[in-house]
């Protein structure tokens, strides 16, 4: 068992260079501006899984002329063309991302609302055995990632 919230996708650069990033833009078939290089800029280098709050007030320490919407639309732009992941969170009430895209599944603490990476192999296979086993009618699943929501043990006593 691997949980860490460090927990990072091979090709996601600890500090991606601006060609770097221009490149992963165009790839996926976008413009490479300013605005759009600063929002994946603070997706790629953010610990832990940002909300579009979270990313908009880091983009403002950069240019303050960049809206709340224009982040909202580029991150949702990101989630389309896979070069980020909306993940949920039990309440529902916000919307998290993660630029790590790799196979993967995530811990939350509904006590400190943290998001944790979390990676195992045996569970994956145990997912697609069962999966594989039940024979879904017309259905085959592609990917899938598990999401689990509890209380981590040291954040249960900071609440008291």
């Amino acid at each position: 068992m691997s949980t860490s919230s460090e927990h990072t996708d091979a090709s996601l650069p600890a500090a991606p260079t601006p060609q770097w990033l221009r490149d992963r833009l165009t790839k996926a078939g976008l413009r490479a501006t300013r605005q759009r290089l600063l929002i994946l800029e603070r997706v790629v280098v953010a610990k832990g899984h940002p909300t579009a709050e979270q990313v908009h007030r880091q983009v403002l320490t950069y240019d303050a002329t960049v809206s709340l919407g224009t982040v909202y639309k580029a991150l949702d732009s990101f989630v389309t063309l896979g070069l980020c992941k909306r993940v949920p969170t039990a309440e529902g009430a916000c919307r998290r991302y993660d630029a790590d895209c790799s196979t993967h599944h995530h811990l939350y603490c509904s006590n400190t609302q943290e998001i944790i990476d979390y990676c195992d192999l045996q569970l994956d296979a145990l997912i697609r055995e069962f999966l594989e086993t039940r024979g879904f009618q017309n259905f085959r699943p592609r990917s899938f990632s598990l999401h689990i929501t509890g209380e981590r043990a040291d954040s249960t006593n900071e609440q008291q």
